[in-house]
């Protein structure tokens, strides 16, 4: 057994879930299934798998190796086709090879002032992002806080806020759904150097204390950038939540989000979150920052405004992300978005220079697949994360980064470790539960409205691991369809032993 493969194996095994898994009433019984060797019928199992009607009422293709070889197993129309948010194994990759796995996205608290004996900062503080998409407000209190603590307890001068790492567009290219681009969908995030809570606003809905009154409607971290207005009142206990949001941004500005919600939630009902964009990631941060330093009495004589940190600028605090692999982890798992398109600039500024850009991050990806292999004309990027109908890759092309990132053995065990675990967490944590089946799968899934694609590892009972990705386009009807016929793949290739075109999937 080479080194590379024994710390796969390791990976595989030691990996702890990062998703916690609902409590066990809702988890349902788990299946007990024997998994045995298939012998030297695996080629056939799979073969007949071609007859599901799924590849003719559907576009669907197969690819299936060896991952230590890269040796086909099995393949099935291998043609170009959407991969969905299998994309994020891509810049999972890229990330990891080029940034490395212990990389941490930074934010620089800078000065080209001076600060007296009473903590008064006679010039500018500047904040610097570097695209860090893991913001939130508990970390800027944390920043904030430590701006205090380094000896700052008044700015005679202005806050200027430098986004200039990225480049200023930020909508998420490839994708022009009216709908979603008005109604901000978390999944359409904005994208920005500095980020705050994902660019996301919480609306936070509870009912009064009693019946027939308003009920109590606020942003869960206020922002200047959102409006609320509500006309939501609170039911008779017992009844349902009736909830609608419109979503309307200033036309002058185009940074001003208003929220207007209306509806109602039941007496002694929960507490409802409503999870929407917002349009302005810059101004989010600015107005986050300057509540922090109101509440921890840093006092500011001047304005905060968007600009350019000097290069005379001398630092002051230093705030880091958590490592790349880590946030990879929670990237693919959970099939983040916004964390994937930020990454993929992060990494096209970093190997092809500011602003970042996800045309250079997709410059430097088509690079590398060239030096594994693939034929530019094979594939068409577009995005970071698979949001996009425009993105073609043929199967074949996923297992080529699959094997490749396996023998890998610099980031491959670390890029194994981002990928959701069958039976265990992530988007696949209700599938491939059964006992003996659960934690041989390591994957990612992908879907679009007629689209489903899984793409991931399975380790056989012989110990042999496969590299497969199973991508489905144009389908009609329920995308559980496609599910179905993957989950077979994946237990052929197992090995497990039960009637495969029987198995059914639970609901997660």
């Amino acid at each position: 057994m080479t080194r590379t493969r024994l710390l796969m194996l390791l990976a595989f095994a030691a990996l702890p879930a990062l998703a916690q898994d609902p409590p066990e009433a809702e988890q349902g019984e788990v299946a007990e299934v024997v998994v045995a060797p298939v012998g030297g019928g695996l080629k056939e199992e799979l073969a007949a798998l071609a007859t599901d009607p799924i590849f003719t009422s559907a576009v669907a293709g197969v690819s299936v190796v060896d991952a230590e070889s890269g040796e086909e197993i099995w393949s099935n129309n291998d043609a170009g086709m959407m991969p969905a948010s299998v994309m994020k194994t891509f810049t999972a990759a890229i990330a990891l090879k080029t940034l490395g796995p212990t990389y941490r996205f930074p934010t620089w608290v800078m000065t080209n002032g001076t600060v007296d004996a009473d903590g008064v900062l006679k010039g500018n503080l500047y904040i610097k992002g570097q695209g860090d998409p893991t913001m939130v407000v508990e970390r800027m209190w944390k920043m904030v806080h430590d701006i205090k603590i380094a000896g700052i307890n008044e700015i005679k001068g202005d806050v200027i806020f430098d986004d200039g790492y990225f480049a200023d567009t930020t909508l998420i290219p490839g994708w022009t759904k009216e709908e979603d681009i008005q109604d901000g969908p978390t999944y359409f995030a904005p994208l920005g150097a500095l980020s705050l809570n994902y660019n996301i606003a919480t609306l936070v809905i509870r009912p009064a204390t009693s019946a027939g009154s308003p009920a109590i409607a606020q942003v869960e971290t206020p922002t200047s950038v959102v409006v609320l207005e509500s006309t939501v009142t609170t039911g008779r206990a017992g009844s349902r939540v009736r909830l609608k949001v419109d979503r309307e941004v200033d036309e002058e500005t185009g940074k001003i989000v208003t929220f207007k919600v209306e509806g109602s939630v039941p007496a002694e009902g929960d507490t409802e979150r409503i999870y929407k964009t917002l349009a302005d990631p810059l101004g989010n941060y600015m107005s986050g920052f300057a509540a922090l330093s109101k509440e921890l009495g840093i006092k500011v004589r001047g304005s905060f405004k968007g600009g350019t940190t000097p290069t005379d600028a001398e630092l002051v605090v230093k705030e880091e992300s958590d490592t790349l692999v880590n946030i990879l982890a929670e990237m693919n798992k959970h099939s983040n978005n916004f964390m994937a398109e930020q990454i993929l600039r992060g990494v096209g500024a970093e190997v092809r220079g500011l602003p970042g850009t996800t045309e250079k991050g997709l410059a430097v990806m088509g690079e590398w697949l060239g030096t594994i292999g693939v034929p530019p004309a094979d594939i068409r990027l577009v995005n970071g994360s698979g949001l996009s109908r425009e993105i073609q890759v043929r199967p074949s092309t996923v297992t080529r980064v699959l094997s490749t990132m396996w023998k890998d053995v610099s980031v491959g065990p670390e890029f194994l470790t981002t990928l959701a675990v069958g039976g265990r967490d992530g988007t696949l944590w209700a599938r491939f539960r059964e006992s003996g089946l659960a934690g041989r799968v390591r994957g990612k899934t992908g879907s679009l409205t007629g689209v489903n694609c899984l793409a991931g590892y399975v380790i056989s009972a012989e110990g042999k691991t496969y590299a497969f990705s199973f991508l489905v386009n144009n389908i009609e009807g329920a995308s559980s369809r496609a599910r179905s016929v993957h989950d077979r793949l994946v237990r052929t290739l197992a090995g497990a032993q039960e009637n495969v075109a029987d198995a059914g999937e639970t609901s997660p």
